[in-house]
């Protein structure tokens, strides 16, 4: 996660770069926000050169999203589906979490 203030055009261009990448687990998002207006746009509509059609529509969902506490994205791990605000304790401990689940 990252604490830049994302555009919509480029949370836009995130998720065109993201989704795909999702089939293979390799996603990573900067933001819970991306992932979520993505999946309430549909995630099948997202496409590259789509943004002139889809910034109305797109930028509204943004900025509900942005204001939402969200759920955390489906099969990213958790240390990479905290909260953008999160502290380095609640990060560490994540981190930590991983470590140990890994070696159940």
């Amino acid at each position: 996660m990252t604490t830049r203030e994302l555009s919509p055009e480029a949370a836009y261009a995130e998720a065109v770069e993201q989704l795909p990448l999702r089939v293979s687990q390799c996603d990573r998002w900067s933001d819970r926000a991306v992932y979520w207006a993505a999946v309430r746009y549909g995630v099948g509509e997202i496409r590259p050169g789509t943004w002139p059609a889809a910034a109305e529509r797109w930028t509204r969902l943004w900025q509900i999203a942005r204001r939402e506490h969200l759920a955390p994205i489906p099969g990213v791990p958790e240390v990479d589906n905290l909260p953008r605000d999160a502290s380095a304790a609640d990060r560490g401990l994540a981190h930590m979490r991983a470590i140990v689940g890994k070696r159940r």
